[in-house]
């Protein structure tokens, strides 16, 4: 028996409807839309006020920046809430256009955490900088604010992290935008990436910084003011001397001394010798404690010789030259000194080291010194602008000028990679550091000018010989005392110098020669590197040149078929800082790349060329060539 069933009429989607659905979903995009017309103009408008902000920082007027980033935050405010709510959302899931909304809101969050990084900036500046500064008052820190300062900058670097990683995710090219959005993003990674690999970079002084400030106990540094009128290998000799104590903060200076009033600074003694340090042998004089040309030595030689001196054992040293001192004066302001006046950051040098005639007795000269020693300590840590100083004492690093030893190795190691040891550069590639001293004390070194030329030739294993001339110009006017030049002293235009080049690790000298003839000299080694050091007399005006050649085992390295030739240059801190001249040829057969670093030249062989009339801080050059 058949059954028969009704069958269900079938629904079907007519055409009208799907088209009013889409149209109904479009113009809810569309109003959803709306609020992101206004994004680009907000962001926009952030920016300028953050720029204006740093402009006003800059001309130090605070409140004019906290004004800038608060209107930097009501304009950030005003695009996240365009770009981060419920149209935000839905529009991020469409096809094709979700993917530009998705790095709109990216860079919205970027921006975001940008403007609270300049929030906390306008907010901890004024403690820590100006007349109101409650970071440093008199030359004490008060360690609870330190302490505050660092979790705030623990915060920024925080909120730099995750600015980053907005940025990261940011595509290259988006259907529609293009790469309008990756060019934002390129423009906000230039901002942010500097700031965040400083912060990283200062990240270990953070956890070290309250305790080299005697947090947990009380600590005695040494701050010694070097003359580079009168050299020694690491530059200036160390003349005049203030112990600094330090606890939780608070500041005081002991009695400023000079090699004349230090008691048995001038005489022969004993004090623990730092392992391997050539210089130190047998009984030396506190004065020649700095001869090593890596302050890591020298600091710490130092610090052992003012123990044997005074039975106490410091924390640390810090040295800085004349030169140094007058750059910091520009950033603090002038000085008043008994005897000399009103010194200022053009006229320090000259008058301080540079006029040694005008002052016939050399304990006026000395008095100077003792009065310009803790003048220099207040001002370096008045506080009124720290970060003017820090720049200042930072190019002093670089420029080998100033530097900081601790007894604590940890804290030396965090010092060291800020630059701040003094520390020799550490290659095993081409080198140039050459440094004199003055064998017959006088301070003739004030016209001392240096020019050190080599000429290398790279050899297809990457090994090279180098052949270079140190020429030395002594510069001095003429004698103008009553009496016959004694070729010593402070009023002599003599000199005697110790000439020193200092090679790569591993390399080896293969000739020695002043003023083209043959020096039968011993190389003697400084913890992996040799260096000769002859004597040689200079007249007034007198010019000689020592000559030295050497090889080196790997002066450049493979890079795919190319070679690439890398050479490190520490300069010496002189008055007149030393010319250099590098002429560089790679082997027949190979051109010298497109794109060479600053101060390096070639005319498209395989020659390529150095020159600068003043090496001033410390460099290190890649050089690439190719078949």
């Amino acid at each position: 028996m058949s059954s028969s069933r009704r069958a269900t009429p079938r629904r079907l989607v007519r055409p009208a409807t799907v088209v009013g659905g889409l149209l109904l979903l479009l113009v809810v995009l569309a109003l959803l839309a709306i609020p992101f017309l206004s994004a680009p103009g907000h962001a926009e408008a952030a920016r300028v006020e953050l720029s204006a902000a740093k402009d006003a920082l800059d001309a130090g007027d605070t409140e004019a920046a906290v004004a800038a980033v608060e209107r930097a935050r009501d304009e950030t405010d005003d695009l996240q809430g365009s770009v981060q709510g419920v149209g935000g959302d839905v529009w991020s899931w469409v096809p094709v256009a979700g993917g530009p909304v998705r790095d709109v809101r990216r860079l919205g969050n970027a921006l975001d955490q940008l403007v609270g990084v300049a929030e906390t900036g306008v907010r901890i500046l004024p403690q820590v900088r100006g007349e109101e500064s409650t970071l440093v008052d008199g030359g004490n820190v008060d360690i609870e604010v330190l302490e505050s300062v660092i979790d705030d900058l623990r915060d920024v670097s925080t909120r730099l992290e995750d600015a980053q990683s907005e940025l990261a995710d940011v595509a290259d090219s988006r259907p529609v935008v293009g790469d309008r959005l990756a060019e934002a993003r390129d423009q906000a990674q230039g901002e942010v990436d500097p700031l965040a690999d400083g912060l990283e970079s200062i990240d270990p002084l953070l956890d070290h910084l309250p305790v080299v400030l005697g947090r947990d106990a009380s600590r005695q540094y040494l701050v010694a003011l070097l003359n580079p009128a009168e050299m020694l290998y690491s530059g200036g000799t160390p003349q005049t001397f203030v112990p600094v104590d330090i606890d939780r903060g608070r500041l005081s200076m002991g009695e400023t001394v000079d090699l004349s009033t230090a008691p048995g600074a001038a005489q022969p003694r004993y004090w623990r010798k730092v392992k391997g340090n050539p210089f130190h042998r047998g009984q030396m004089k506190p004065a020649l404690a700095t001869i090593a040309p890596d302050w890591q030595v020298s600091g710490n030689e130092l610090a052992n010789a003012w123990r044997s001196l005074r039975g106490r054992r410091l924390a640390g040293v810090v040295v800085i030259d004349v030169v140094a001192i007058s750059r910091l004066l520009d950033v603090s302001g002038p000085l008043e000194v008994p005897t000399l006046g009103t010194l200022t950051g053009d006229n320090l040098v000259e008058k301080l080291i540079g006029s040694y005639d005008d002052y016939p007795e050399p304990a006026q000269r000395k008095a100077v010194n003792r009065a310009l020693a803790p003048v220099f300590v207040d001002r370096l840590l008045s506080g009124n602008d720290p970060v003017g100083t820090g720049r200042v004492l930072g190019e002093a690093a670089d420029q080998r000028r100033f530097a900081l030893f601790f007894r604590n190795p940890d804290e030396q190691a965090v010092f060291d990679d800020l630059g701040l040891s003094g520390r020799l550069s550490d290659t095993e590639h081409d080198y140039i550091g050459v440094f004199t001293q003055n064998k017959v004390p006088s301070k003739s070194d004030y016209w001392q000018r240096r020019t050190v030329s080599t000429d290398v030739t790279v050899r297809e294993d990457g090994s090279a010989r180098v052949r270079m001339d140190v020429e030395v110009h002594n510069d001095s006017p003429p004698y103008v005392q009553p009496v016959p030049d004694p070729h010593q002293g402070y009023f002599t235009r003599w000199n005697t110098l110790s000439i020193a080049p200092f090679l790569p690790t591993g390399a080896t000298f293969e000739s020695v020669a002043v003023d083209g003839e043959p020096l039968e000299t011993s190389p003697r080694n400084f913890f992996g590197r040799y260096f000769v050091r002859p004597e040689v007399e200079f007249a007034p005006q007198a010019r000689h040149t020592l000559t030295v050649t050497y090889d080196v085992p790997a002066a450049a390295v493979r890079d795919g078929d190319g070679l690439a030739y890398r050479l490190a240059l520490d300069p010496q801190g002189m008055v007149d800082p030393q010319a250099v001249r590098v002429r560089v040829s790679f082997p027949r057969g190979y051109a010298v790349d497109d794109g060479l670093p600053t101060g390096w030249s070639t005319r498209g062989g395989r020659v390529a060329t150095y020159d600068t009339e003043g090496l001033e801080t410390v460099e290190s050059y890649e050089i690439l060539a190719h078949p």
